[in-house]
């Protein structure tokens, strides 16, 4: 009788590739030769291809939430009737450590960016889910709680090389850094930025073919006494912001957030989707994806504060996910474009002000060196 540790290559290769992502790291623990066949990256590719066609066959996706300062694997099936839409919550995901909690993370091809914080110190954490292989980078700057940081990770469309940008705005509010680091080199750099605009610490930004976007808006001053909100893209490949690029209402308050607009006066969310994005350039869709008014929906008292999300454009549906009014709970607003809705209790926070965030997560067979 064949022991299943002694099968074949190309038949424990079948085995594998049918053991679901969130299962692998238990297998690797429990099995020496599955945990160095699972190593390699010929079947990472081939793992990941048939994790793939899975989940378009079962028309399900994987997004990463971080919640009550840990980060879990979400599986997401949405339909065209809302009511049949779930959020399952598949694991945690916990290569760096169980006493480490997590502050911030960013996601992009398929690397997550982490701001970890222990009883010791903060530390910045590259990290690849798939391989559970992490790389910690040295901070240069000693952070307080007083100062507002933020960070993103990006790579050079060229060379394909992984980078941070880091911007930090110390508590004198006339004085801001911003650095760069570069994965390849294993070294900081400061840029020669001086914006005319700022970006809240509340608003994450979001990565896409390589590049950061964020919310921003004029900095106020004695000649612009009006807020004027924008979004502003850092380019990896040249290091550099480009200019500020319109948003498809004139007009916005302080209270929203990014792409989710939620006016005190009138409640109301839209949701709009560009047609064209690049550095330099944005295009929206003419007419809004979604529009529905939350007060009808909810209750008068409430509102996306803090609110991440993500859409499905064939079924014409937004996922959005926040705090309910008044209590710890974390909640996911599943909203079809017709006004139907539906709200999963994703569960109870130890944490009033922890808000979930959620980012699109594909797995990458990306080795941090």
């Amino acid at each position: 009788m064949t022991k299943i540790s002694n099968l074949p290559r190309d038949l424990a290769e079948e085995v594998l590739c049918k053991i679901p992502l969130t299962s692998l790291r238990t297998i690797r623990s429990t099995c020496k030769k599955w945990n160095t066949l699972s190593k390699y990256e010929s079947f990472a590719k081939k793992y990941l291809g048939d994790q793939a066609k899975v989940a378009e066959r079962e028309r399900e996706f994987m997004v990463v939430m971080m919640m009550n300062f840990r980060v879990y694997l979400m599986r997401v099936n949405l339909q065209n009737n809302v009511e049949s839409s779930c959020i399952k919550r598949e694991a945690e995901l916990i290569s760096l450590g169980d006493e480490v909690d997590i502050s911030q993370v960013f996601h992009c091809d398929g690397l997550l960016l982490c701001i970890s914080i222990t009883k010791d110190k903060t530390r910045l954490v590259v990290w690849n889910p798939y391989w559970g292989h992490t790389r910690t980078i040295e901070l240069t700057h000693n952070l307080q709680i007083i100062d507002r940081y933020m960070y993103a990770l990006g790579y050079n469309k060229s060379s394909k090389s992984h980078k941070i940008l880091r911007f930090i705005t110390y508590w004198d509010p006339n004085f801001e850094e911003f650095k760069i680091y570069d994965l390849n080199s294993n070294s900081w750099r400061v840029l020669d930025v001086t914006p005319d605009w700022t970006i809240s610490h509340i608003n994450h930004g979001v990565s896409l073919k390589g590049n950061a976007y964020w919310f921003a808006n004029e900095k106020y001053s004695e000649t612009r006494r009006t807020d004027h909100f924008f979004l502003v893209c850092f380019d990896f490949t040249r290091e550099t912001f480009g200019p500020l690029l319109p948003l498809p209402f004139e007009f916005a308050v302080s209270e929203d957030a990014m792409s989710v607009s939620s006016p005190w006066d009138t409640l109301k969310m839209e949701i709009w989707i560009t047609s064209k994005i690049e550095p330099n350039v944005v295009s929206w869709n003419s007419k809004v994806f979604l529009s529905v008014s939350i007060k009808k929906l909810i209750a008068p008292q409430f509102q996306f504060y803090l609110g991440s999300f993500f859409i499905d454009e064939e079924k014409k549906v937004a996922v959005v996910f926040d705090k309910y009014y008044n209590d710890r709970r974390s909640i996911a607003y599943i909203i079809g474009v017709d006004g139907s809705f539906k709200a999963v209790d994703l569960g109870e926070s130890a944490y009033a002000m922890c808000y979930p965030l959620v980012c699109s997560y594909v797995p990458s067979i990306v080795q941090l060196n």
